[in-house]
């Protein structure tokens, strides 16, 4: 009983210092400092630190968590029988609410871009979660090996141009054009 009451506390922690972190990224990738996180968070940065070794680490826990709400949240409501065209809706339905911040968006992809170490291994959780959003939207109940190729390339390619954005190299209509691009050469 008192080890489930530990736990308990010990997963509201994290998930208040993730939800800290998330807001303070709205600012960008150096606004969300581990001191303004604990400040927010009201915890120690040795806590902080417990759970994540790095500011990349919590950032991509970060990124994680927001990809899992956006999954579970959005619902992509269409009688479109082209997968090719759901995956589309999606991608771009991603895309807006990634970008609608360029700092939020710096935040979230830049930790993404440079991972290493432990903070890979979380890197390529948020991989595949991205993966997981496109192949959801693609499939029927099923995922077939298309379906899932598509929706790897895709998220590589996504990545790479929320970087893009993020960085300011590209603006958001050409990003929706790139991957609008993209799906298209898939479906052929």
């Amino acid at each position: 009983m008192r080890t489930t009451r530990i736990q308990a506390r010990r997963g509201e922690r994290r998930d208040r210092i993730i939800a800290c972190a998330t807001e303070l990224a709205v600012l960008g990738y150096d606004a969300c400092q581990i001191r303004s996180v604990t400040a927010a968070a009201g915890v120690s940065a040795g806590t902080v630190y417990q759970y994540f070794p790095s500011k990349d680490e919590l950032l991509l826990a970060c990124f994680y968590e927001w990809l899992w709400d956006f999954e579970t949240e959005y619902v992509c409501v269409t009688d479109e029988p082209d997968p090719f065209r759901r995956l589309l809706r999606v991608a771009l339905t991603l895309t807006d609410r990634l970008c609608s911040s360029s700092l939020f968006a710096e935040a979230m992809i830049r930790p993404y871009l440079y991972a290493d170490g432990t903070a890979a291994t979380q890197a390529d959780r948020v991989r595949q979660q991205v993966v997981r959003i496109f192949v959801g939207s693609a499939s029927e109940g099923e995922s077939p090996t298309r379906e899932i190729g598509a929706a790897e390339i895709l998220s590589d390619v996504w990545m790479s141009n929320v970087a893009a954005f993020a960085q300011r190299r590209i603006a958001a209509a050409e990003l929706s054009e790139r991957l609008t691009r993209t799906v298209g050469l898939l479906k052929r």
